[in-house]
């Protein structure tokens, strides 16, 4: 049984293709690949990342009983997703090894081919302040632009950011009917940038134009006082005392939160009478 490692590196640089590195330390073997800055075949950048990493297994000779360390980030979701409904043993870990060496080595490598100072480099993982001197570089010569990634194609797709979730204490608008949205009850929250600056819509979900396939909704229908309510049960903000036990709730514990006209329903959730969710 080997162990592999995989990583990547350039995902938050604007410019030049993203790295990904397959890696066994013992015995030393040593697989990468580069992202296109650019494709049309209708991929998503996470399909595109699965694609050149199963392409490395492929050729690695990789099996399903060695042991696979691969990076958390986003760019590996589509990854994470294949290994587990395939059946492969692994789990995400940081690297600090061969693998981020090597991947980070190669990214560099692109950057100084394309004639990019080589004096001067990442320092103790500096990125942000990496990266904007790449980006400086690269406005100083239009002709540089061929080096940009197409922003476009690596955009999750707008169905992806709807996300169908718990109001919280606030009372929001409608982007679709302009109707309130209550405290404490369900919301689609979708999110987007506008000019660079990130931005929310938020809808009944009745009223969402795409139906969330990311749900962090956690429903609660219970009954109180004699009436049956529908809340939501989310991380309290704040220390307060359950309405039942008159236990204090810790903030960031999950909480059950629900209104019955202006009184506020609040505490452990095993506190309350549950129905079912088709109450």
């Amino acid at each position: 049984m080997l162990q592999w490692y995989i990583e990547d590196a350039g995902g938050g640089c604007r410019s030049f293709s993203e790295v990904l590195v397959l890696v066994c330390e013992n015995p030393r073997l040593i697989y990468q690949s580069f992202l296109p800055l650019t494709w049309d075949n209708k991929l998503s950048l996470e399909e595109m990342a699965r694609q050149k990493v199963l392409e490395m297994m492929q050729q690695a000779g990789v099996k399903q009983d060695d042991y696979l360390y691969v990076c958390s980030g986003n760019i590996f979701f589509g990854l994470h997703k294949w290994l587990t409904e395939n059946g492969y043993h692994w789990e995400t870990a940081k690297m600090d090894g061969l693998a981020h060496e090597v991947a980070e080595h190669t990214f560099q490598q692109q950057i100084i081919s394309a004639g990019f100072p080589a004096e001067i480099r990442l320092e103790e993982r500096n990125y942000r302040d990496y990266y904007r001197q790449v980006d400086a570089w690269i406005k100083e010569d239009p002709a540089r632009t061929q080096y940009v990634k197409d922003i476009k194609v690596r955009c999750k797709p707008a169905s992806l950011r709807y996300i169908l979730k718990g109001n919280a204490g606030g009372t929001r608008t409608c982007s679709r009917c302009r109707k309130k949205i209550l405290p404490y009850s369900p919301i689609v929250q979708y999110r987007f940038r506008d000019f660079g600056k990130k931005k929310c819509h938020y809808y009944h979900p009745a009223c969402s134009p795409v139906k969330p396939q990311k749900n962090k909704l956690q429903q609660a229908h219970i009954y109180w006082r004699g009436e049956v309510l529908h809340g939501v049960i989310l991380p309290a903000r704040e220390t307060l005392p359950c309405r039942v036990c008159e236990q204090e709730v810790p903030t960031g514990t999950k909480a059950l939160h629900a209104h019955r006209d202006k009184e506020f329903i609040f505490g452990h959730p095993n506190c309350f009478i549950h129905l079912k969710d088709d109450a």
